[in-house]
């Protein structure tokens, strides 16, 4: 089912809009004759799609897309109009249909293709927004190592060893360690002694950049095991607490007893029942119970109830914990406190064995994070870390290039109206750029201001993604302003070496990016891999499971 909202002059006749959708079962339908009332609706009401039949419909298309609402938005008209819809285009419309008996045929699947894409482009936004805000949050320091390089890092990371990310970004991680035989040892329980599903770990100390040392515990595994060139992710915790409380331990039972009721942690100890043996004064405080209420009672019934908001099973992830303790030493999950009042909890587990390895009891030390959980209105989707790389050296903005691959993404992924569409844009360098290419069709940039041809802004995205249909490249300068479309490369193309199965698009643009400071980013019009090249070679290919 979908909703609609028509805004249409009211011209009750045969050929309407509003006539050709009534009575359809798929569609909800509401109607407004002028904009003002539209515009209410928008603000207060859900919808799929926005028609437009009326003299004002290209102001309230740009009314709406100044607010940044990007709702889709089809332009009808009593009969085809070239200027018409080049405008509605370009101002930001989703499509442009008239008044006859082939387009009225096709309005059904214009609209469930619009809609079902606008869905999609939501639900994916919002899993990002909400994958990256939980990263940030979690007080766990994850990096992704590819090729003996740090490639991404949450922003935990660098603030704890005392760094700029940039300073980090494209480095050997081995820099963070010290000597050979501690580098040895890292690797052999990381990386070849791992659980039954993948992960490897080990307790290490990671020199900060001011020289001191962070005890922390690193876990890793394979992102893909089926493609092992797509590198680890690596996860650190700090334990210094949890280290600084072991020896404690040793030294002295009470003096640990001491510490533990001065931590600002919840230090809880279960046995492999799931049963309350210990827990601290701090996780008294913050669950609202005493040691008497909690210590013989189940975690389930008591701070976990059976199962979350969400509706993960709270209980079978206890039994799970007890049986693979060493799957579960970083855990997050939701609690309870007594008032009923739930809340987020970062875990850090570790399994205490007997001398047959047989489990005895499992220490916890958590910390709340309640306050920072996922902002779900922030939706905005980041290109990977590698583009500083990528950007060095040219004139090229970050917001650019973030533009240029959010839509070489969207292409990738969903084409032009159902069909496959390969493109390439040039950025930066573009005098030299134009030098080397032509023409092959009327420009339709030419002529226009620079503030209307900026490829950072949302209303340009549509009429770049319509214009992709057409053969060549887009000329991009290095602050954004699109210079071309259907740009012809004339230079030399045979000293480019390109893989196997790339076409002449990708030579070309290897053979520019090569007697130019460019960067080119190409999509393919079969199987959707996007190339990013620098200095004559591909530098990324993007498949679209990346």
């Amino acid at each position: 089912m979908y909703r609609l909202l028509i805004l249409e002059r009211n011209l009750p006749t045969s050929g309407t809009l509003l006539t050709s959708l009534r009575g359809r079962d798929q569609f909800i339908l509401h109607t407004c004759d002028i904009v003002s009332a539209a515009m209410d609706e928008v603000q207060h009401g859900r919808y799929d799609v926005i028609l437009a039949h009326h003299p004002e419909g290209r102001t309230f298309l740009v009314s709406l897309r100044a607010q940044g609402i990007r709702i889709p938005f089809v332009m009808f008209s009593d009969h085809y109009d070239a200027e018409k819809e080049a405008r509605a285009l370009q101002k930001g419309a989703d499509y442009y249909l008239w008044d006859d008996p082939v387009h009225l045929a096709s309005l059904d699947s214009v609209i469930e293709n619009l809609a079902t894409r606008w869905r999609n482009e939501e639900q994916i936004m919002q899993d990002n927004a909400i994958m990256k805000a939980v990263l940030d949050a979690v007080p766990l320091a994850v990096a992704v190592i590819k090729d003996h390089r740090m490639v991404w890092m949450n922003d935990l990371m660098p603030r704890k060893l005392g760094y700029e990310r940039y300073e980090l970004l494209g480095t050997d991680p081995l820099q963070l360690i010290q000597g050979e035989e501690e580098h040895r040892r890292i690797d052999k329980e990381l990386f070849t002694r791992l659980s039954s599903r993948g992960w490897g770990s080990v307790e290490a100390e990671i020199h900060r950049k001011d020289g001191s040392l962070l005890s922390c515990r690193l876990r890793s595994r394979q992102i893909d095991p089926a493609d092992p060139s797509r590198g680890h992710i690596i996860i650190g915790q700090d334990i210094s607490d949890y280290m600084h409380i072991r020896d404690l331990l040793r030294r002295s039972e009470m003096r640990y007893q001491t510490l533990l009721d001065q931590a600002n942690s919840i230090v809880l100890r279960v046995d492999p029942t799931g049963k309350i043996k210990f827990i601290n004064k701090f996780g008294e405080q913050f669950f609202g119970y005493t040691a008497e209420e909690l210590v013989g009672k189940n975690m389930v019934g008591t701070i976990l109830s059976a199962r979350s908001r969400s509706g993960r099973d709270l209980a079978a992830m206890v039994v799970d914990l007890m049986r693979n303790p060493d799957e579960y030493e970083i855990n997050v999950n939701e609690n309870m406190k007594k008032n009923g009042e739930r809340v987020w909890v970062a875990w850090t587990n570790k399994a205490i064995r007997d001398e047959q390895g047989n489990l005895v009891e499992m220490v916890s030390i958590g910390n709340d994070i309640t306050d920072r959980m996922v902002d779900e209105k922030n939706t905005y989707i980041h290109a990977a870390p590698w583009k500083t790389a990528v950007l060095q050296n040219t004139d090229v903005k970050e917001e650019v290039f973030e533009a240029a691959y959010s839509i070489s993404v969207e292409l990738s992924r969903e084409g032009r109206e159902g069909k496959p569409i390969g493109t390439a844009f040039m950025l930066g360098d573009s005098q030299n750029v134009l030098d080397k290419s032509k023409q092959l069709i009327l420009n339709p940039f030419e002529g226009h201001p620079a503030t209307a041809r900026c490829l950072t802004s949302p209303d340009l995205k549509e009429t770049i993604k319509e214009l992709a249909q057409l053969d060549g490249a887009f000329v991009v300068r290095g602050d954004g302003v699109v210079e071309a479309a259907g740009r012809y490369i004339t230079i030399d193309t045979s000293q480019a070496t390109v893989p196997k199965g790339l076409g002449t698009r990708h030579a070309s643009v290897a053979g520019i990016t090569q007697e130019t400071k460019a960067v080119g980013i190409v999509v393919s019009q079969s199987g959707g891999r996007i190339s990013i090249f620098k200095d004559g070679r591909i530098v990324r290919i993007i498949t679209l499971n990346e």
